[in-house]
């Protein structure tokens, strides 16, 4: 009875740490997106003696969004809805967009706070769709 309980105990603990990892990769999703979009403006980690960057925040956000689809029960592009598509390609293509054209950084930046804002959600609601 001993031995099934702390076999028990044991998978349980085993499977809470791998859903550790997909809730940290969103954390460093949302606040590499955050910083990108202008929901914050610095983020500097003490520990490390490191500020985050505009080109950091855009690999992060960009790798991090990769893991998620290649780790999600889909994984292939053509097995989502058409909508699902849509939703999951618009989160790179503002990522990349808002840190390497100006027409997109321009247009965020010009309509502030609103415009950062819905590309954050856009970025965040890809991001849902993509990990499902």
């Amino acid at each position: 009875m001993a031995s099934a309980r702390a076999s028990l105990d044991s998978t349980l603990r085993d499977y809470a740490q791998l859903n550790t990892v997909p809730a940290l990769l969103s954390i460093v999703f949302a606040v590499a997106s955050l910083y990108a979009f202008g929901g914050v403006s610095e983020i500097h980690l003490e520990w490390f003696n490191y500020t985050l960057t505009a080109e950091h925040s855009t690999i992060f956000s960009l790798a991090v969004l990769a893991v998620a689809f290649a780790s999600s029960e889909t994984r292939e592009f053509q097995n989502y809805e058409r909508w699902e598509q849509i939703m999951i390609a618009l989160a790179p293509v503002l990522i990349v967009g808002n840190q390497y054209t100006n027409f997109v950084s321009d247009f965020i930046a010009t309509n502030a706070p609103a415009a950062g804002i819905a590309a954050f959600l856009i970025t965040v609601a890809s991001w849902g769709v993509a990990v499902r």
